[in-house]
């Protein structure tokens, strides 16, 4: 029985300039698209394109829904407080509602520089780039789980490191409850094994490309790299001290 054949024939790139020519390639219709729209639009497109390329997702961060919808008003530095505690939240005009929330997305940036100051990332590298972006990220979820563990969740659960499940009702017809240690902290948890994960992957690629520049004969330049692999084991070591002496203070996020 003969084999049917593909009616449409997949071809093969020859060349990594073949397959990068291919891939920047943009649909005439598609293009056109792009001319007819506004200037304004054009640039905020342009921008989020380019940031892209330094890890600065705009997809982690929260979007704004206002102060009367957001989870975690009462750390948004947005409002006001009167005399008593009371938030004050003021026009809505001063929430960049629809955006991103102005908190996560200057902590995220901030992390971005620091990974990328402390582990000395090459910006040319897109491998080390996504991993320095994928750590902001976690420290951001770790950020928002600990805003959950500091206000409390949509059933002001979690402060006090434990939630409060009903499972049903006992035989006098009182509310059977079952206390277990809140969600936010498994998260927490899980996301600092997966930061460890994401350190070793880093690691493995610089030991890589080292392991690579000495079997080609780039004796200096295989040196070079493995003082970059000392520098990132000396930093990773001072990132675990850093987070543990700052433990409490990521916990009361109301200083």
């Amino acid at each position: 029985m003969k084999k049917n054949k593909s009616i449409i024939k997949i071809e093969e790139s020859h060349s990594t300039e073949t397959a990068l020519s291919k891939i920047m390639e943009v649909d005439s219709d598609y293009d056109s698209y792009l001319e007819r729209l506004p200037d304004k639009k054009k640039q905020r497109l342009i921008n989020s394109v380019n940031a892209t390329k330094f890890g600065l997702h705009t997809i982690a961060p929260l979007m704004c829904a206002g102060p009367a919808k957001c989870p975690f008003v009462e750390k948004c530095p947005i409002p006001d407080r009167s005399s008593d505690g009371e938030l004050i939240y003021g026009s809505a005009e001063l929430y960049p509602i629809g955006k991103q929330c102005v908190l996560e997305k200057f902590f995220m940036k901030q992390k971005l520089i620091e990974y990328y100051q402390h582990l000395n990332i090459d910006i040319n590298n897109p491998v080390e780039v996504s991993i320095a972006n994928e750590l902001a990220i976690i420290d951001l979820y770790k950020n928002r789980a600990l805003m959950i563990m500091s206000v409390g969740d949509k059933a002001g659960q979690g402060k006090d490191f434990m939630r409060v499940d009903i499972i049903g009702f006992n035989e006098n017809g009182d509310v059977a409850e079952q206390a277990k240690l809140h969600p936010a902290l498994e998260v927490i948890d899980k996301l600092e094994k997966r930061r460890d994960k994401w350190l070793d992957k880093l690691m493995e690629t610089r030991k890589a490309k080292a392991e690579w520049m000495l079997r080609v004969g780039g004796t200096q330049n295989e040196s070079k790299i493995l003082a970059e692999i000392q520098k990132l084991r000396e930093a990773i070591g001072k990132i675990e001290v850093e987070e543990i002496d700052s433990e409490d203070d990521q916990i009361l996020l109301d200083d």
